[in-house]
């Protein structure tokens, strides 16, 4: 009781990063990729151990004041960190990282007929048959059980598959949002994105929350000048929907006894459904009692690494440099290992999946220093992505939609604070993949730009990069 008490202390201090970052919100200021992350990991890190009760905080196990102590000070200087990288961004900076003053100054983005069909027919293809057939990317586990065998090769085609679905929805997002500037509703673009909220229903809760979230900053970009107390009840009442209701749903039909008959995946998906509202009423405390226990998973880990942690236990580096291995593509690399994650479960002692961060992974290879070095892990990454960009751009000329692209994988790697290592590298491969279709539609005129680049603008983003 007295350690858990100690802990919501720590975290209420740990809170004050995240009230800068709260007031540009409120003041309705430009958020960049370092402000992002703050309120992301805040979420993680600082309000999920707050709201936990005393049932969810024995899942730590025993902790010592020493190492609540440490676990303080390792994400306060991280913090500190990502403030110091906000303050670094210019308020008129036009590069990626700015992330809603670049979103605000995008393009207008043009596609004819034929692709607006391609966006209609990529959910479809998607609900027949990769949900159902290529289950790993499917968010039911009984589902997922079913794909458990599948080939390297079969692993990349739906890896592939995600990034073009990812890719298909973002240009919907796009077209749907500047349609609605101009109060205009394009009947294709509404039944694509209808099937792809269809589709995220299915997929797994972060995929979907990803998604939510990203839009409400598209929105926040564009028209932040309507928002008000209406809209903030609205945002209010929908988030407590998705919290209080949604996820204990989504648990249980996680976990759903129904068997998945892969002949008939809608009547079997149809069935898992009916099933979770008939159970809902019944095992609804436990399943909103596995959310705050799942969530805290994060914190867990630190804490138990912090916990049984030495000086001769520090691997320096090693761990950061299997992820960095397991990123890249068989092609590439024949001999690839197995990743940071079977490393990491040696440094906490167990032999179980442990939810990983790239946090986790630094504080195994760096100690407290590790915190400093997370901060810059972001930072690297955005520059590797940024200069993708700008060397494609450079070649074969504007594809602003990869600035577009690049600023949503940048918003996926600030909410995904449970991300290892090697699925954050591994997603600047897929990045510089994606930049070889855009480019290609571009070339063969199915989608264009409206944009023109000042002069100074190119100064700026040369001087960016």
């Amino acid at each position: 009781m007295r350690i858990m008490v100690l802990i919501k202390f720590l975290s209420l201090l740990l809170l004050l990063p995240s009230l800068i970052v709260t007031k540009k919100l409120i003041k309705k200021q430009d958020l960049n990729f370092f402000d992002l992350l703050i309120l992301f990991n805040t979420l993680y890190f600082v309000l999920i151990p707050l709201k936990s009760s005393q049932e969810v905080f024995n899942t730590l196990g025993i902790i010592s004041q020493s190492t609540s102590l440490f676990v303080f000070f390792y994400l306060l200087f991280f913090f500190i960190c990502l403030l110091i990288g906000s303050n670094l961004i210019k308020s008129k900076n036009r590069s990626p990282i700015n992330i809603t003053y670049c979103l605000k100054k995008f393009p207008y983005l043009q596609v004819g007929i034929p692709f607006k069909l391609f966006l209609v027919a990529l959910p479809i293809f998607s609900l027949i048959y990769y949900i159902p057939q290529m289950s790993v990317i499917s968010a039911f586990e009984v589902v997922s059980q079913s794909g458990k065998n599948i080939s390297y090769e079969q692993s990349s085609m739906i890896k592939f598959f995600s990034t073009v679905f990812r890719l298909g929805l973002i240009i919907t997002l796009i077209l749907f949002f500047q349609d609605l500037t101009k109060k205009k509703i394009d009947k294709f673009i509404l039944v694509s994105l209808s099937l792809f909220l269809v589709n995220l229903l299915m997929l797994s809760r972060r995929q979907l929350l990803v998604f939510l979230l990203f839009t409400a900053l598209i929105f926040y970009s564009n028209n932040r000048e309507l928002i008000n107390r209406k809209v903030l009840i609205y945002i209010t009442g929908f988030c407590t929907f998705l919290y209080f209701v949604y996820f204990p749903f989504y648990n249980i039909i996680r976990h759903s006894p129904i068997i998945f008959t892969a002949n008939s995946p809608i009547t079997s998906i149809k069935s898992i459904y009916d099933y979770g509202i008939r159970s809902f009423e019944d095992n609804n405390k436990s399943a909103s009692q596995s959310v705050d226990t799942r969530a805290l998973g994060l914190y867990r880990s630190l804490y138990k690494l912090a916990e049984i942690d030495s000086d001769t236990d520090i691997t320096w580096g090693a761990i950061t440099l299997s992820a960095i291995d397991h990123a890249i593509p068989k092609v590439i690399n024949p001999g690839k290992g197995s990743g940071s994650e079977l490393l990491l479960q040696n440094r906490l002692h167990t032999n179980k999946d442990s939810a990983d961060s790239i946090l986790l992974i630094a504080l195994a290879d760096y100690s407290i220093l590790g915190s400093i070095i997370t901060a810059l892990i972001f930072f690297v990454v955005y520059k590797i992505l940024y200069s993708l960009y700008f060397i494609s751009e450079s070649i074969f000329g504007k594809i602003s939609l990869g600035s577009f692209y690049l600023i949503f994988f940048l918003f996926q790697i600030s909410f995904g604070a449970e991300q290892k290592l090697d699925g954050v590298l591994a997603n600047v491969i897929a990045y510089a993949i994606i930049l070889i279709v855009i480019v290609i539609l571009y070339k063969i005129n199915l989608i264009s730009s409206v944009y023109e680049e000042s002069k100074y603008d190119r100064e700026i983003r040369i001087e960016d990069l």
